[in-house]
């Protein structure tokens, strides 16, 4: 473990170690301000945030109290407007003191998991600052056509940032059983590939199985499982861009490039010629695409089909990240896509450019 990392977590034990028990969730204190609209609290869930409750300030003085149901990631933000206070809120007591124009720079203080947790983003906030003067730097070097520098500045980005991600791994190896450890281990492995989930989920002690960051880490682990290669790809029945309904199962019989994509997205338009290029060259040999969008407005869906000169069958519910099918696929990223066989077996994922072609020769040119 590095010198400052090791510091970072004794400086969270140290915090935790001081903190009195509290019955409840209750935040005092004092929010200048004229409070325009209502002072929203949500939480941040298995299932994203979600609306907890409202926050009311009287005469600049806050007393608020009720009770959360495990600790968990709380905002506060008044409603209409982004900026927002940000803080890991559990059944203990706070103190507020801040602007209600500027919540994000608002002081929250108590609760020895929050205490944790800001000592992390204070790291976070004085990396950025960093990181922001390194791409000044980045940018000078470039118009200078300074590759050196350029190299040397990438290299100093991607330390702080795997500095910040150790910093994190270091908390979770000494507080395997803490609910802040679950919120730091989605948060670094919740959107990557199987294996990584799997190691990720392997640090935390199984007392936090209740934990909504715990079950998200479960279920997606699930969700990938069942689109593993050599799996059955899980049927699925969306609408057309013509209103049609269209089952994969439905192409049964040929192999099936499923490709989830969308036209606000520029790597999946980059990708697009090639998967026009190998649909025209393997359609008549026994090769589909099925396009599953997470657009949200047709009319872009529509345009976007069009300019790109996609020729295969295109499906959406128009729901954008919230796609039951994305769901279903474990899709987090985009261009990201599934290659079935002819009996509907996952023999291939996440096939681009030139490893499309060279999996398509393999199997169409003998």
């Amino acid at each position: 473990m590095k010198k400052a990392a090791y510091f970072f977590v004794c400086v969270l034990m140290v915090f935790s170690a001081c903190q009195p028990s509290q019955k409840g969730f209750t935040i005092k204190g004092q929010l200048d301000g004229i409070v325009k609209a209502p002072l929203i609290v949500s939480i941040y869930g298995k299932d994203g945030l979600e609306v907890f409750d409202t926050l009311e300030v009287k005469d600049g003085m806050v007393d608020y109290h009720n009770e959360l149901p495990q600790p968990l990631l709380v905002l506060i933000n008044m409603e209409g407007r982004n900026d927002r206070l940000v803080f890991f809120g559990e059944n203990t007591a706070y103190t507020i003191k801040g602007h209600v124009d500027s919540l994000s720079i608002t002081k929250l203080i108590g609760g020895p998991l929050n205490n944790a947790y800001q000592a992390f983003v204070e790291q976070q906030e004085k990396a950025q600052l960093i990181k922001n003067n390194l791409g000044l730097e980045y940018k000078t070097a470039d118009e200078a056509n300074d590759s050196t520098l350029m190299k040397q500045l990438v290299a100093r980005y991607d330390s702080l940032t795997n500095s910040l991600d150790e910093a994190q791994r270091d908390y979770v190896e000494l507080n395997p059983a803490s609910p802040l450890a679950a919120f730091f281990v989605s948060n670094l492995y919740g959107h990557k590939e199987l294996v990584d989930l799997r190691f990720g989920l392997s640090m935390l002690d199984t007392t936090l199985s209740v934990s909504p960051y715990y079950m998200r880490l479960a279920e997606r682990i699930a969700s990938l499982e069942r689109v593993e290669v050599g799996q059955v790809a899980p049927d699925f029945t969306l609408a057309d861009k013509d209103g049609k309904t269209l089952s994969l199962s439905s192409l049964r019989g040929k192999y099936v490039l499923i490709d989830f994509w969308a036209s606000w997205c520029a790597p999946c338009r980059q990708e697009n010629p090639n998967v026009v290029k190998m649909y025209t060259t393997y359609k008549d040999k026994g090769f589909d695409v099925l396009g599953v969008s997470l657009d949200q407005t047709k009319p872009r869906w529509i345009k976007a089909i069009e300019d790109d000169g996609l020729l295969w069958n295109q499906v959406s519910d128009l729901k954008g990240w919230s796609s039951d099918v994305a769901k279903m696929y474990g899709v987090s990223s985009i261009p990201y896509s599934f290659l079935v066989d002819a009996n509907g077996v996952i023999v291939a994922k996440n096939l681009r450019g030139k490893e499309l072609a060279d999996k398509l020769k393999e199997i169409f040119v003998k």
